[in-house]
């Protein structure tokens, strides 16, 4: 890394903020530490990746126009990446090709084939693999020759038998993900891998963990039940071609639910336990519900990691035989904890204001990234005895922070205590508040985000309300039974609770306040239309759910539609409030959402202009984004329209239309 590090105010300038170097994931394997660094473009269109060596002295190990994507730390100190960079062999400059970095020399081309590759473990002097391969191909020959004669004769149809049919921003097929081992490419030669298939169980793979000496694989196998409901399995694979051993079947009966998924964790260093990730079906009367298990690959006897854990756990890595390091939502963090494997006691390792992630281990050490609501992610390591941070060289510009950060609490119509993040602006005057409501809903504001960040609103002058409501996460289970079942009750009540601690403040102007929310955040925008009156001064509804009926049957989740048809549908549904909406609101959605269809969108601006009672709303739509808006200058675009229609119905100023939009 070469240069100045410091940056002061990115939040005054729109393309600055868009245009600032992000970290976005970092890999901790075989003692090495690397992450990837996103920068943006010339045009400000796209950001590209470079692989960047994490430590003492940062070390840039990747450069490429098109970005390269870390996919795995080998055994010998070498890189595997995707990257689509040109070289001398490439038929079709789109194709996504797996590259081998040495610790000495330069970057080669180990594997070119259609689809490319979507994982990489390197383990036990072998590497395992899953890539996309057609359903029809029996070889790796014919699924090449089929794919280029689709690819020539411009075929793009694609015939299913299964659900679902797309999934978050891309359709399904005709390629599924399949399991290959290769042996390790060696350094000097510039041979290709062969890749060598692995039997799998009936299903769809969702994912592998090997262990350390590759004799053990753990694969998740995505199943269905009732046509569109989708649960995980996880068995082992022994080497010899043995028959999978099923040690965590989806269909336990456990807890009064027929049905808990089952995803696989970690391999201990020994190589005889494993972690289970367990998710419990989400229906009335069922919500749902997260734990972590160990398995003694030996005996198939599962246990929960730590009976006494009321919190979600999240990443979870084993620091030795005896001790996992695990991250949870906390509060308003993303907290580390260390579990004792044989007691499943735990203790509070980082009690701060910080969130961690992206966890690894490295000569004893915990090797993270760190980040907050403020502050955006840099690399530290962790003491896993006292919980001591240590700071690493920074990959990326340190960012001033903007404003001030406290703490909003308030009492729910239960006795509940709630809380939320309070970004205040630099300001003299009472400021008017914008209210961000999480998505998920299962999720909480916990962290840094490019995408819904307050800093852009905070520098303009803007408080903004971050709200936990009933069904975030970091509170315990309870706090998640408490609203699982009514989307728009106790969710809706809490928000308006802390919306009224938050405007009795005397540094809030409690007259102007707008409220804007993505994904769940969005069906609550508009549930809160139909449901306040003119209570706030306009509403933003981003990717959010309208029809609550027609979004259990069309998502790419078919497991939420046993949960939100019929109770939530026939009680919670925003449309049946179109003509009590009195406020303006901004729809905005992006094409490419499956996870939530922009059909949800079109079917509410049309109500907005046939049945509210309020004028001013507006529709941003992006042909070429997902549930999530990416691309750097189409991200401007969102703040920049966002903070014009606030302006416009907070404060009173006149509507300026973007110029880029035309």
């Amino acid at each position: 890394m070469s240069g100045s590090l410091t940056q002061h105010n990115i939040f005054s300038s729109l393309d600055d903020f868009v245009s600032t170097p992000r970290i976005t994931g970092m890999q901790t394997r075989h003692g090495r530490t690397v992450a990837t660094v996103a920068t943006i473009s010339k045009k400000l269109d796209a950001y590209a990746g470079s692989l960047v060596e994490v430590g003492a002295e940062p070390r840039t190990l990747t450069r490429a126009l098109k970005g390269d994507t870390l996919t795995a730390i080998g055994e010998r100190g070498e890189i595997y990446f995707t990257s689509k960079r040109t070289d001398d062999r490439a038929e079709n400059e789109e194709e996504q090709a797996l590259w081998m970095l040495p610790p000495h020399g330069e970057a080669r081309v180990i594997l070119r084939r259609p689809g490319g590759i979507s994982s990489l473990v390197s383990a036990g002097g072998k590497l395992f693999i899953i890539a996309p391969t057609l359903q029809s191909a029996k070889t790796e020959d014919d699924n090449s020759a089929v794919s280029k004669e689709r690819r020539d004769r411009g075929v793009t149809a694609i015939l299913h038998e299964a659900f679902p049919v797309r999934y978050w921003d891309h359709d399904l097929g005709p390629a599924y993900p399949r399991l290959y081992s290769a042996e390790l490419p060696e350094f000097e030669s510039e041979e290709q891998m062969t890749l060598t298939p692995i039997a799998l169980p009936e299903g769809k793979l969702g994912g592998i963990e090997v262990s350390e000496d590759g004799a053990t694989i753990l694969v998740t196998m995505e199943e269905m039940t009732g046509g569109t409901s989708q649960w995980r399995s996880t068995y082992r694979l022994a080497g010899g071609g043995a028959t999978p051993v099923a040690i965590a079947p989806a269909v336990s009966g456990e807890e009064g639910d027929a049905l808990a998924s089952y995803s696989a964790g970690t391999i201990s260093p020994a190589g005889n336990r494993a972690l289970l990730h367990v998710s419990t079906g989400n229906r009335d009367g069922h919500p749902l519900r997260s734990s972590l298990e160990i398995v003694d690959l030996e005996t198939n006897d599962r246990r929960p990691v730590s009976p006494s854990f009321d919190d979600w756990p999240g990443e979870a890595v084993w620091l030795d035989e005896s001790t996992i390091i695990l991250s949870a939502d906390r509060r308003g963090r993303v907290s580390l904890y260390r579990v004792d494997v044989e007691t499943g006691a735990y203790a509070l390792l980082t009690d701060d204001n910080l969130s961690y992630h992206d966890i690894g281990v490295r000569d004893g050490s915990i090797c993270c990234l760190v980040s907050a609501i403020d502050q955006p992610s840099t690399p530290v390591t962790v003491d896993p005895a006292s919980g001591h941070v240590t700071y690493l060289p920074r990959l990326t510009p340190e960012i001033d922070k903007v404003g001030t950060l406290t703490e909003v609490t308030a009492t729910a119509e239960d006795g509940t205590a709630i809380r939320a993040w309070l970004a205040l602006p630099d300001s003299p005057d009472p400021a008017p508040l914008a209210v961000f409501v999480h998505g998920g809903p299962w999720g909480s504001w916990n962290d840094w985000t490019w995408r819904w960040n307050p800093g852009p609103f905070v520098a303009r002058g803007y408080a903004v309300l971050m709200p936990d409501p009933a069904i975030s996460t970091g509170y315990g289970q309870a706090m998640i039974d408490r609203g699982n079942d009514e989307l728009g009750g106790a969710p809706f009540t809490d928000i308006l609770a802390l919306v009224d601690a938050a405007e009795a403040r005397e540094d809030i102007d409690g007259t102007r306040t707008a409220l804007l929310g993505g994904s769940y955040g969005g069906y609550m925008a508009n549930w809160m239309a139909g449901h306040t009156g003119d209570r706030f001064s306009c509403i933003v509804t981003h990717a959010s759910l309208w029809n609550i009926d027609m979004m259990g049957r069309t998502t790419d989740n078919g497991t939420w539609h046993e949960w939100m048809n019929p109770t939530q549908a026939s009680i919670y549904s925003p449309h049946a409030s179109a003509d009590q909406i009195e406020v303006p609101m901004l729809v905005i959605h992006g094409d490419k959402d499956y996870r939530v269809p922009v059909s949800q969108s079109h079917a509410l601006w049309h109500a907005l202009l046939r049945d509210s009672k309020a004028h001013g709303h507006k529709f941003l739509y992006y042909p070429d984004e997902n549930h999530w808006i990416l691309k750097p200058s189409n991200s401007a675009i969102w703040y920049e329209t966002v903070l014009a229609f606030l302006n416009t119905h907070v404060r009173g100023e006149e509507w300026k239309r973007p110029a880029l939009l035309g």
